[in-house]
């Protein structure tokens, strides 16, 4: 049976479309996937992610393990987020996750649903005595507050000033719904309810032991990494606090444009971008190398699967994958076979019709003698070429 996330009930009361997806049971959409796309584009969109995977990492050596599990390095300052892939010892990819660092010996990992089962495993075989793993998934909600209004929208429930929260970046907010008459914010300062030090310049660092905080109130991590190329914040309050979280965010942001949004648009909105989706533009079988993502790579320190992207890197010899923009009406699709001059160069991994471009754009895995921009590709889509071009990626 599927799992749920607290907010299940309010989805399917809300007449939310609900699928399977990576073992959960979520919100593919609420209204048309391009109207939900087009609201996050133009004001703000809540998106219920608890799905994903929240592992907490903690003790002496936190650093040092992840830090060799990771193709990226690992931050090492209070407040500081990194995306990096968890490779295996031949340089595939486990997983995709984002790590943030909420003190040099805790650390929150957020890994994609699906893979979920696998990573714990992964990092339990792995495990260093000087370290804890605790899988707490269902013990917090994640919720995705994007687009160009969602500052403006938290804000009215924070006193923390959300402008210095930079990108890949976090912080302990408080969460005060905002007087009916929308007077500022009620909260006092974090130092104040007892979750910073006395005299500390961080008020976003909270001095427990405890990885992230919330402890029958309504103050909590937000992190700000986004998956939909607009500005927004992550929140990670209680299972038993986030619903309250989730209908005021809605309610005091309805005059701002704020709705519920599911996974239908979060799909389209992460493609405009060009970014990875679990699953389908990585499968277990690519490298870092294989999607574009070299740069995550840092070489010079020793983590799980460098010799082999060292072969790999000099051999030269894998596959590339490209942004495809489509030059007629044809709309490319998962697995649809990449053409150049009529012989197969390659499969689309994630393709759509772009609500914002009214387009299609594809992300495909070719040849390297196909990827060069600007190359003429065609996507068969059902027995017929369509024509399209290799462009420079984000396609928005």
């Amino acid at each position: 049976m599927a799992l749920r996330t607290p907010l299940f009930d309010w989805h399917r009361a809300a007449g939310a479309r609900l699928i399977e997806f990576g073992g959960w049971e979520m919100p593919l959409q609420y209204a048309s996937i391009v109207e939900e796309h087009l609201a996050v584009r133009k004001a703000a969109g809540l998106f219920d992610v608890s799905h994903m995977g929240k592992l907490f990492l903690e003790g002496r050596g936190a650093h040092a393990f992840l830090d060799r599990l990771s193709a990226n390095d690992i931050p090492t300052t209070a407040g500081r987020a990194r995306y990096t892939h968890l490779l295996r010892d031949d340089g595939t990819i486990l997983d995709d996750v984002i790590v943030t660092c909420l003190a040099p010996d805790r650390y929150l990992l957020v890994c994609n649903a699906g893979p979920r089962p696998t990573v714990v495993a992964w990092l339990r075989d792995h495990a260093a005595r000087d370290a804890s793993l605790e899988d707490r998934t269902t013990e917090f909600l994640c919720l995705a507050l994007q687009g160009p209004r969602a500052p403006d929208i938290l804000q009215r429930f924070a006193s923390v000033e959300l402008a210095k929260v930079k990108s890949f970046a976090g912080a302990v907010i408080d969460f005060v719904p905002p007087a009916p008459w929308g007077a500022a914010p009620r909260a006092v300062p974090p130092e104040i309810e007892g979750w910073g030090r006395a005299g500390t310049k961080d008020p976003s660092v909270p001095p427990r032991t405890r990885p992230s905080v919330s402890s029958g109130r309504r103050t909590f991590l937000a992190t700000r990494t986004g998956y939909t190329g607009e500005p927004g914040f992550e929140l990670f309050p209680t299972a038993a606090e986030g619903p309250e979280v989730w209908e005021s965010l809605l309610k005091a942001g309805s005059d701002l444009g704020l709705r519920p949004i599911g996974l239908g648009a979060r799909d389209t909105l992460r493609l405009e971008k060009g970014y990875l989706l679990s699953g389908q533009d990585f499968d277990g079988h690519q490298t870092p190398l294989e999607v574009n993502c070299a740069w995550v790579v840092k070489w010079d320190r020793d983590f799980i699967g460098r010799e082999a992207l060292e072969r790999q890197r000099a051999r030269d010899d894998y596959r590339w994958l490209v942004g495809i923009r489509m030059e007629d009406r044809g709309i490319p699709r998962h697995g649809f076979a990449v053409l150049m001059k009529g012989a197969e160069v390659g499969r689309v991994t994630s393709g759509t019709m772009s609500p914002s471009l009214r387009v299609g754009i594809a992300l495909a895995s070719v040849d390297k003698a196909a990827s060069e921009i600007g190359t003429s590709l065609e996507v068969d889509i059902r027995g017929v070429p369509h024509p399209g071009r290799v462009v420079k990626l984000p396609f928005l």
